[in-house]
């Protein structure tokens, strides 16, 4: 485990090129994080409209994920994020069911639309 002072050498032996390095790459990420929420946020909540068209609604959420590269283990979850209190209370009775497996998850929220 490296020691304060073992931190402090080693941020004085970086190269002059490496802190623009770091502000590319954390403007980089900046970006990317920007575009992540604006991807997000045109992403309808679940209302009864979204449930007519509920295939609709995943084929945009699973389009969505794959641009962003969105780790599986966040692609179940997320979706619960659009729903309202009655479909939170139906993830919680059966998010041990699903799994966080995508497919499971659009099988089981279609049947219970």
């Amino acid at each position: 485990m490296p020691t304060s002072q073992s931190t402090l050498e080693s941020v004085e032996e970086k190269k002059p090129g490496d802190s623009m390095l770091s502000s590319v790459s954390k403007s980089t990420l900046q970006s990317l994080r920007e575009q992540e929420k604006i991807a997000l946020q045109s992403i309808n909540k679940l209302t009864e409209d979204e449930m007519i068209q509920i295939d609709q609604w995943l084929s945009i959420l699973y389009n969505t994920y794959e641009n962003l590269e969105y780790p599986s283990s966040l692609r179940v979850f997320q979706p619960t994020t659009y729903f309202n209190d009655e479909q939170q209370l139906w993830y919680e009775q059966t998010k041990a069911e699903i799994n966080n497996d995508w497919s499971h998850f659009c099988d089981r929220l279609k049947r219970h639309i």
